[in-house]
């Protein structure tokens, strides 16, 4: 019986484990990792930098923005209630602690920072504009720190896009998503 019930639990395990999601971070646009401005070259938009995780009690994460040209601005940030201390800034090596540790619940992602921003461009002179999360360039390592003992945790970084080119960003009801393929 002891046999069996050892077999059931390592049957179990092993499944959670390899199954385990990445860490990953990027800059969203509310909610996506698309953006396509509605205004003109230096109207202000929100993006956020969040973590996508539930493993974890994090307390610190170490960063850069990388992108093809200066373009993308960052006029500022603003932090979570458990921001705690940040060094440095987004294009050329930012790192963040928290207290208490973020933690993922309930929904599996925690905000980083926010950022104030403006694209300088007009969509139509840049296509696919990118901003990667990267490594910090002091460390060479996109990752994070958790609670108890701030061990390190690798971290998988997104590819984010500004102007995108042949994605459709026209708002349409379903009915008339429906009557397309009629």
């Amino acid at each position: 019986m002891k046999r069996v019930l050892l077999t059931v639990a390592v049957a179990l395990l092993i499944p959670s484990i390899l199954m385990a999601a990445p860490v990953t971070v990027g800059v969203y646009f509310d909610g996506s990792l698309v953006y396509t401005p509605t205004g003109g070259p230096g109207t202000s938009f929100k993006a956020s930098l969040y973590m996508v995780q539930n493993e974890y009690y994090v307390t610190g994460v170490e960063y850069s923005l990388i992108v093809p040209d200066p373009t993308f601005v960052i006029s500022g940030y603003s932090y979570p209630p458990s921001y705690a201390l940040s060094l440095g800034d987004a294009f050329n090596g930012h790192s963040i602690t928290f207290w208490p540790p973020l933690t993922g619940y309930p929904d599996g992602y925690d905000l980083l920072v926010n950022y104030e921003c403006f694209f300088v461009s007009n969509c139509n002179q840049y296509s696919n504009y990118t901003i990667e999360v990267g490594p910090h360039p002091d460390s060479g390592y996109l990752r994070g720190t958790y609670s108890p003992n701030n061990d390190f945790f690798e971290i998988i970084g997104l590819t984010s896009f500004i102007c995108p080119e042949g994605v459709g960003v026209e708002d349409n009801s379903w009915g008339a998503i429906k009557s397309m393929y009629r």
